[in-house]
Order: C-alpha cells, then sequence, then structure tokens
C-alpha cells in the first residue's frame, strides 16, 4: 500500500501503527515526480544553455510542464510549454520511473487527509487504471472561538507572551504550546517583545548576504574545490560551508564550475539556516498541523493576512486555466477559505488575535470566521516582565504629554518603576575586538568609498559596511554610471559604433532589470553619447600620450591583526615611458577640493594616485583628474560649452603637465589650466608641484593605513564633521534615523588648504 499524505499526518499514522506493516508514505509532491516525471539541476542546466533562459525561469516552466497535455493548443503559452517538454524528451532530460508504475498495479494507493484540486482529481482518475485508489477526507472538529482587537501590533504580540507565561506558570509545557498565523512583518516586534518576557522561537536566517556567501561568490573558481579550500582556511562557518557543499556537489555533472555559476548563486539567494533554541515556541501552520491538546495562538487574523488570497500573476494565467489541469483562481480561493476556517473551528484551545495598525500600516479584521469580537487588554495582575512594564510606561507617558490619553496601567507602574523619562544616549559604547575579528572572519575589504565614509562619520562605517545595515536607495544613477562605463571603454577607439547595440549587451549580460524610471533616464542620456564619445575622441588629438589603460583593478594587502584588502578601480590610465595621467569618469557632481583631504575626506583622486604609485613604481604623474560624463546640457547650447563642460576637472604637476597636454598653455583639455606671458599659471589653475605630489601621496597612504588602525581598534563613534560651518557628513546620509545624532557628537573643524 501507498499512502499519499503530509508528512503531520504520516508521524500520526507511525505513532498509532503497533506493528512493522507493508506501507510507503509519500507526500503528494513525490508522488507527482514518481508517477508522472522528476527533473534534476542538470535538467535545468540544459534549458538554461538551449533557450537562454535564468535559472529561476527554467524552473517555472518545469513545474508548468505537469499542467499541460502533448497537444496543440493554439495558445502561445501553452504551446510553448509542449515545445519546451517535447525537447527535454527528445534529449532524455525528464526522469521516468517506469518500474513505479509497475509497483502500482499491485498496491493500493490512498489519498490520506490531502486537500484534493483538479490535478489531484486527473490524476486520480488516469491511477484508477492501473489500481485501486481510495481517498480519506480530513476530519475537522467545530469549536466556537471569539476573536480579540488590540490597536497596535507590539499590544497583541505582549498579550499572547503574557498568556503564554500563564499557561506555563499553570503547569502546561512549553512543547504544548503553538503560535502560528505570523509572518516576516511581526519578526521585529516578536524577537523584541518576547525577549523582554524570557520567551523564544526559531529564527530563519537567509545566509546569501553573510560573509561565508559573499566570499564563496568572491572566489568563485571553475575548479570549485579551490574556492571551498579558501572558505575552509579563513575558517568561515563550518554549517554555512557544509550547505554550500551540498548545493555544489548537486552540479556534479560538470567539470567547468564557472558555467553554472548563475544557477549555483540563484540557489544562494534561498540559502536559509534555522536557529532553534531550548524550550523554543513552536510556530506552525495551522493547514498542515494536527492539533489535539495544544494550545495554540493565532496572531494576524487581518483580512490583509487570511484567508490567502492567489493572484492572477503565474505564468498559466487564469484566462486559460480551463485548458489545462488548474482550477481557476475563483476555485483555489474559495477552497483555500474553507479550508482556513475548518482548520480554526478544529482547534479546542485556541486564542485568536488581531491589529488594527503596525508602525507602517492599518488593518482590518478577517472575516472568515462567524465570531464575537472582544477589545484586548493587557493584564497588570501578573508581573512577567519588569522590563516590559518600563517600557509600557514610557509609552504611557507619551500618550499622556502628547494627547492628554491617561491610560489605567500608567499610575500603578509609576509607583513600582522609577524611569528616566524623556532621556537618551546615543552614544556608541563599543564592541570588543576580539568579537569584531570573528564577525568579520578576519577579513575586511575596503576601498575610497567606505574609507570616505569612515572619516566623514564613523558610526556610518559601522552601520554600513559592518552590521550591513542596508537603506534602501536609488540604483538608477548606478546602474546608469556602470552602463555609461562600459560603453566608454568599448566604443573610445571605435569609429560610428552601434551604441543601442552595446548598451542591450550589457543588460543582458549583466541580467539588469531595468525600471522605467532607468529606462526613460538612460533613452534619454544615451542621446547624448554620441556627443560625448565624438568629444573624447578630439580630446586625445590633445594627449601626448597614447598608451591607455581601461578599468585598471589594484589591489593591496595589509595584513595585521586581520586580513584587509584595499582595492580600487582607476576608469582610465594614459601613459607613455614614465609619464603617467589618472582619469575617472564621474556620472554625479564629486568633489575635487583637496582642502578636506586633510581630514580624510574627498580623498578619491589622492587614493588613486597612491594606488598607481604603487602599481607603476617609477611613475611620473602629470595630472590626476576627474571627467564628469553625465552633465546636462540646456536646450540650444551651443557645441563649443557643451564640449567645455566635458573638459577634465583635476589637478596638474607643474614639472609634467606638458609631456601630457599639447595645449597646456590655453589648455582644450583641462578645465581652467593656462598659462600666463611671464610662463607662470594663473591663480585658476590647478597646480601641483611634483613634492605636493607625492606628499598627497604620502598622505594618501596614512589615511589609509590610519582608517585600518581605527576599524581595527573598533573606534566607530558618531562623529559627523562640520567644516567652516558645513556639515558634510550628514546631508542625505540614510542613517539619521538611527544614530539620533546631537551637537556634543558633531566634530567642528576649519579647512587647512596649505598641508602638501
Amino acid at each position: 500500500m501507498i499512502i499519499v499524505c503530509d508528512n503531520y499526518r504520516k508521524d500520526e499514522l507511525l505513532s498509532k501503527s503497533n506493528k512493522i506493516s507493508n506501507v510507503k508514505y509519500m507526500n503528494k509532491i513525490e508522488f507527482i515526480h514518481k508517477f508522472y516525471f522528476d527533473y534534476d539541476k542538470r535538467t535545468i542546466y540544459e534549458l538554461c544553455e538551449y533557450y537562454g533562459f535564468n535559472y529561476e525561469n527554467s524552473k517555472m516552466y518545469l513545474d508548468n510542464i505537469y499542467y499541460i497535455e502533448d497537444k496543440y493548443y493554439g495558445v502561445e503559452k501553452l504551446d510553448k510549454l509542449v515545445s519546451i517538454k517535447k525537447y527535454l524528451d527528445s534529449n532524455n532530460l525528464l526522469i521516468y520511473d517506469k518500474l513505479f508504475k509497475e509497483f502500482l498495479k499491485n498496491n493500493e494507493v490512498v489519498f490520506d487527509s490531502i486537500e484534493l484540486d483538479k490535478f489531484d482529481n486527473i490524476m486520480i482518475e488516469e491511477l484508477e487504471s492501473i489500481t485501486n485508489v481510495r481517498v480519506i477526507n480530513k476530519e475537522y472538529n467545530h469549536y466556537n472561538h471569539d476573536v480579540i482587537e488590540f490597536k497596535t501590533m507590539d499590544e497583541e504580540v505582549e498579550y499572547v507572551a503574557i498568556k503564554i507565561c500563564e499557561l506555563i506558570d499553570n503547569g502546561v509545557s512549553i512543547n504544548k504550546i503553538k503560535i502560528s498565523g505570523i509572518n516576516e512583518d511581526y519578526n521585529n516586534s516578536i524577537k523584541r517583545i518576547f525577549d523582554m518576557y524570557n520567551l523564544k522561537i526559531s529564527e530563519s536566517i537567509n545566509l546569501y548576504s553573510t560573509n561565508t556567501v559573499r566570499m564563496f561568490i568572491d572566489n568563485f573558481n571553475s575548479n570549485i574545490n579551490k574556492t571551498i579550500e579558501i572558505l575552509k582556511n579563513s575558517k568561515c562557518d563550518n554549517d554555512t560551508i557544509d550547505s554550500i557543499i551540498d548545493i555544489v556537489n548537486s552540479y556534479n555533472f560538470i567539470s567547468d564550475y564557472n558555467k553554472v555559476k548563475d544557477m549555483i548563486i540563484s540557489e544562494l539567494k534561498n540559502l536559509t539556516k534555522e536557529i532553534h533554541y531550548d524550550n523554543e515556541i513552536e510556530v506552525i501552520d495551522i493547514m498542515n498541523n494536527n492539533i489535539t491538546d495544544e494550545y495554540v495562538f493565532y496572531l494576524n487574523y487581518n483580512q490583509e493576512s487570511i484567508p490567502k488570497v492567489h493572484i492572477d500573476d503565474s505564468y498559466i494565467t487564469d484566462n486559460i486555466r480551463d485548458l489545462t489541469k488548474l482550477d481557476r483562481l475563483e476555485v483555489i480561493n474559495k477552497r483555500e477559505r474553507i479550508n482556513i476556517k475548518n482548520s480554526l473551528e478544529s482547534i479546542k484551545n485556541l486564542t485568536i488575535t488581531y491589529k488594527l495598525k503596525s508602525p507602517f500600516a492599518s488593518f482590518n479584521m478577517a472575516n472568515v470566521l462567524d465570531c464575537n469580537v472582544i477589545k484586548g487588554i493587557i493584564p497588570n495582575d501578573k508581573n512577567y516582565s519588569s522590563i516590559s512594564n518600563k517600557v509600557n510606561l514610557t509609552i504611557y507617558y507619551d500618550d499622556f504629554i502628547k494627547y492628554n490619553n491617561i491610560s489605567p496601567n500608567m499610575s500603578l507602574f509609576s509607583k513600582h518603576y522609577k524611569i528616566d523619562y524623556k532621556s537618551f544616549n546615543n552614544d556608541y559604547n563599543g564592541i570588543k575586538k576580539d568579537d569584531l575579528n570573528k564577525y568579520l572572519n578576519n577579513k575586511l575589504t575596503l576601498s575610497y568609498t567606505s574609507m570616505n565614509d569612515y572619516y566623514k562619520c564613523s558610526f556610518k562605517y559601522y552601520l554600513k559596511y559592518i552590521l550591513k545595515i542596508d537603506k534602501m536607495r536609488d540604483i538608477t544613477t548606478r546602474h546608469i554610471g556602470s552602463i555609461f562605463h562600459y560603453v566608454l571603454e568599448e566604443c573610445i577607439d571605435e569609429t560610428n559604433p552601434d551604441i543601442n547595440s552595446i548598451i542591450n549587451k550589457y543588460i543582458t549580460d549583466n541580467k539588469i532589470e531595468m525600471s522605467y524610471k532607468e529606462k526613460f533616464f538612460l533613452n534619454k542620456l544615451s542621446e547624448e553619447l554620441p556627443f560625448l564619445l565624438e568629444t573624447l575622441q578630439k580630446q586625445n588629438d590633445y594627449i601626448i600620450l597614447k598608451k591607455r589603460l581601461y578599468e585598471e583593478k589594484i589591489k593591496l594587502e595589509y595584513n595585521d591583526k586581520i586580513n584587509i584588502t584595499f582595492v580600487g578601480v582607476i576608469d582610465k590610465i594614459l601613459y607613455d615611458d614614465d609619464i603617467y595621467a589618472l582619469v575617472d569618469y564621474k556620472t554625479g557632481n564629486d568633489s575635487i577640493d583637496l582642502s578636506l583631504n586633510y581630514y580624510g575626506i574627498n580623498m578619491q583622486l589622492a587614493i588613486y594616485l597612491f594606488l598607481a604609485s604603487k602599481r607603476f613604481k617609477e611613475a611620473k604623474f602629470a595630472g590626476f583628474y576627474l571627467q564628469y560624463i553625465l552633465n546636462k546640457s540646456s536646450k540650444g547650447e551651443d557645441i563649443t560649452k557643451k564640449e567645455s563642460k566635458l573638459k577634465l576637472c583635476g589637478y596638474s604637476n607643474s614639472k609634467y603637465i606638458s609631456n601630457f597636454d599639447k595645449t597646456y598653455e590655453n589648455s582644450s583639455l583641462i578645465k581652467s589650466l593656462k598659462v600666463k606671458n611671464d610662463g607662470t599659471f594663473y591663480s585658476t589653475s590647478k597646480i601641483l608641484s611634483n613634492d605636493e605630489v607625492n606628499n598627497l601621496i604620502i598622505l594618501a597612504e596614512n589615511k589609509i593605513k590610519e582608517s585600518i588602525k581605527k576599524i581595527q581598534n573598533c573606534e566607530f563613534d558618531i562623529n559627523p564633521k562640520n567644516i567652516d560651518g558645513k556639515n558634510v557628513s550628514c546631508e542625505f546620509c540614510p542613517y539619521n534615523d538611527i544614530c539620533f545624532k546631537n551637537n556634543k557628537n558633531i566634530l567642528y573643524l576649519n579647512k587647512v588648504d596649505n598641508f602638501l
């Protein structure tokens, strides 16, 4: 006999069985794959190779093939699925278990407590032509329940925490207490409030952003064993390494792992780790559990969450579902509603709660059950958490001062607790060096950008690069900047290049999904690319140095307590013999003001100068510049003015500039560079002596070493800089809502102009 059931039902049946029986248990997905076909990573890989799909699309097509037949539909989407299946069959890429159907002929199939849909019923009809089939419907109880309403999510969660403590206090085993209904929106509230009550639930952590996974991707190699060895030698997390190895081993059919890099990375994006605690409260899905005498708290009984509403966003859309083995969405949603109603009513010891608002949204009560609604009240007669009571007292004070609302608990709590209301210390309290090194896996990468963030405010660096709090930001400029860099590198020496084809190639190769906003800006700015390329090619006529390096990546290793790599990529290096000039393209409005370099700020030019001096030991630098390639032009602006905006902005070495710019005496290449009749430069010219250039290199090296030392010493204080009356750190900083800076945190400094 084969019993098809969910895992919880399998455990229940096995616990009731007193003897060894000839029964094979399978869940529904396993049975479908056995009865029809299965696929593996090779199948997905071949689909990606043949059709050019990505990993996710390949899986989507494979999963939808189950719902169609081998026939002509006259519907593009469905006929595409038929075509894909024919390709897979003709190349033996689907896995058919022929012995399984033979096995079925002599074994009854029982579908036990499975909610059957259209696909299941069609499959059962096919099964009945082979063997006996029985369907055992899931049985439900029907208890009436009240629903408890709370103003906020925090109140809802705290009420549940208190009630759980009461159950434990009354001798109920924590193993008999379950939570259900919550989604990721509840994670913060539950962790924060449950910790106050010494309660724990399991946590699921996405490992994709961890140092171990990032190191794996950064060191990805065709010989994957080398990459794994790097992780092990770097003392990365062993459990995460094992999970990566499990994924990698599923691609052992290929020798060059670079061919499946994108597939592996796609899997890594969904790689999670479950963290469990002793005496934790289990989070369950009431639809897939057999609940008898357990105490269940169902939170989030909100219309926005229950029942789950299936929308028309799948590949096989609702208008063509009747042609397939899939139910219409109306049927699915109706079944979902009935199932959740039956599941809730079947639980005897059930507490149902919902909230009217969270910090980010307002909500309504769900209408699945016919029930009474009770206003929830946080009980104050039992003190399970003094921390929670103090937090709530501050909330009561807030309500009283802001809205003149007096909570009935405020007087009681204020008698028992003395709190420093409206006092707040935002100081960074420090972390241990050993803890930081362990957290970083003894490895850290720095760049000009991260170093600049550190010197602007070391706490911002801590949030962004150590804690990796990635605040949402507009990535439009970043994508467009990358595209422009690529076009310039590919087309700078070409005559009449096909710019649109080059842009489309970059977008396709890098799998960039362009938003409407990005497409709009890209189309507008692409119109300027021919003029930009033409101007850059014209500028080449003024340049004496004819050798070129593009996108030159320079790495420096600093090995102290941890391994630190400083990385920079210089867009363009022009050179001949031992004379060098550096150019970095800019899509923004980065400053070239060296006066802030004394404090480690705005050092991009100095940093690139230092990195180049390390790569090219005998180099003599004629100049170092930024080139603003996305300057907007006014309508009708004349050509000369437009060309002027594309001149190099930066600093020239008075000793070697004549070896770089043919026109340096009245430069057509470098902004504001001009020589007087007496042979000296005008004051508007940004000129440094050779000694000043060398001093700038030394300053850059010292600032890199200083930042490394401070980071290793865990110096991450809140210290934004105000220089000559201007706050250069906090403008546009996305972390203002975290640091709560005040006047005592700000460092007031003066510009230092003559430090070279």
